[in-house]
């Protein structure tokens, strides 16, 4: 099945209902499906078929409308990020090889060639290569091509090295839909948020889950927390796809009891307990839940924070998700230990774009390997011990930095935490905490530990402290790992 099929269907059955509204521009889902056929129409009168279609741009409705018309002609849209560098850019779209780029006019400038120009279209309708001036030429008169399986290759937000293209199907975000759908009783929602980046794969899945259920997605050209606050006033019943750092910013500006939220999914990083306990109490009567999945795997587990007690945990799986924790042997772990999670599902990608070696190292006997470590309690509730790659060997032993963090948050002085590994002579590496406190009230090095040795074994308390003012994020809202570490190493030259 084709994801833009449920749209047409909408379009036919309620032509006059809102599918799009951005500040005070709504598209109904008729005419956001004659959008779709006219930028169809505009590929297939070029020969384009199962080309790729690269978009850069901002959260708009063009985006929303060009990556579906590039569906609906059987192409494959490769939505890309605007605050790339031009050197990123120039490397990815020689990579891709789009066929066209549809871009912002500022986004436009940073696209260098290397060889020959790619044919490109500006959202704007004043110059040469306008969009608006190519559309408008153009009849709703196209033929949906249902032959691609791929349905687009989105990009990773990675803060080492370059993003990896990630290949999507149209069957694994159908199946996606029909999961969420279920887990988080969506079948009557009316209004959707998520005021994140379309190019990163939380938002634009949230969009097209909207279309999808013959919603109405309001569109948000970047994340202020006035903002959102102010459409969840406005808007009753609203369903709000965020990222946790979305909602700290939320929360320090919300007044208890103003919102009228239907349910609040957060989603691309682990949402603290002492966070959770604040939302309870801002948003309430609003469902919560946390999901944890990624770009690849799609959905993993989920945990309705109301109804399951179980705070530190990410839930249990999805229904039709199949999880194995195994060791470095590719043996199960027992219940209970840390080890490398597994995901099976119809729900996972289909590789990595141009990148083989990458692909083939993804996947084992049928299963798509994390670079998540995990466990699973008796009740089959799993916890997120750490990534691999920020994985930290002191005295010989593995340590992972978000097993610390999780302790660390339950602690009132302290509003964002990060730890991390810095070189010694003696250990290889010494634990270090990086702290952005609450107020003036801070803790000593010693206070730390002590807390620390708590829960955790004594080698896992860190040695150094270092205040930071404000963390640096990744366009997708999470902290910059990398950029972080190379600013302790300058801090501390």
């Amino acid at each position: 099945m084709n994801l833009v099929v449920p749209i047409l269907r909408h379009a036919a059955q309620q032509p006059d209902s809102i599918a799009l509204t951005h500040d005070h521009v709504s598209y109904t889902y008729a005419t956001l499906v004659q959008a779709m056929r006219r930028i169809a129409n505009g590929l297939q009168q070029k020969g384009l078929r199962h080309d790729k279609i690269a978009i850069l741009s901002r959260n708009r409705i063009e985006f929303v409308e060009v990556f579906l018309g590039a569906i609906y002609a059987g192409c494959v849209p490769i939505p890309l990020d605007p605050k790339w560098s031009a050197n990123e850019l120039q490397v990815i779209i020689e990579q891709c090889q789009p066929a066209m780029i549809f871009a912002e006019p500022e986004a436009a400038k940073n696209v260098v060639f290397k060889d020959q120009a790619i044919p490109t279209l500006t959202f704007s309708k004043d110059r040469t290569g306008s969009y608006d001036q190519w559309l408008d030429a153009l009849n709703p008169e196209a033929e949906l091509d249902e032959t691609n399986e791929l349905l687009f290759i989105g990009f990773t937000s990675g803060t080492t090295g370059l993003p990896k293209g990630y290949m999507r199907t149209h069957l694994s975000w159908l199946k996606s839909f029909e999961v969420s759908n279920a887990a988080f009783e969506l079948d009557h929602m009316k209004d959707v948020l998520a005021p994140g980046p379309f190019v990163h794969s939380l938002s634009l899945f949230a969009v097209m889950q909207s279309l999808y259920g013959g919603a109405n997605f309001h569109i948000t050209q970047k994340f202020s927390a006035t903002q959102v606050l102010e459409l969840c006033k406005q808007i009753p019943g609203v369903v709000l796809f965020v990222v946790p750092t979305m909602l700290e910013s939320m929360m320090q500006q919300a007044v208890p009891g103003q919102t009228q939220i239907d349910a609040i999914i957060s989603s691309g990083a682990k949402w603290s307990w002492l966070s959770k306990k604040r939302g309870i109490e801002v948003f309430a009567g609003a469902r919560l839940y946390e999901s944890y999945g990624s770009s690849e795997a799609s959905y993993i587990s989920y945990l309705d924070v109301l109804r399951e007690h179980n705070p530190n945990s990410v839930g249990k799986p999805y229904p039709g998700v199949q999880i194995s924790i195994r060791d470095e042997q590719f043996r199960e772990v027992p219940t209970g230990e840390i080890g490398q999670l597994y995901v099976r599902s119809d729900m996972i990608f289909l590789g990595y774009h141009q990148l083989p070696n990458e692909t083939a190292a993804a996947f084992r006997d049928g299963w798509i390997l994390l670079e998540d470590y995990v466990y699973q309690d008796e009740t089959g509730y799993l916890y997120l011990a750490g990534r691999l790659k920020n994985r930290i060997i002191t005295g010989g032993l593995n340590v992972y930095p978000e097993e610390i963090e999780r302790v660390l948050e339950h602690l009132p002085e302290i509003q964002e935490v990060m730890v991390l590994g810095v070189p010694d002579d003696y250990w290889g590496e010494q634990l270090a905490v990086l702290v952005k406190w609450n107020d003036d009230k801070h803790l000593s090095i010693d206070e730390i530990k002590n807390y620390c040795r708590q829960y955790l074994a004594s080698y896992k308390a860190p040695k150094q402290l270092l205040t930071v003012d404000e963390f640096i994020y990744t366009s997708s809202g999470k902290i910059a790992r990398q950029a972080m570490k190379d600013y302790v190493k300058r801090a501390m030259v």
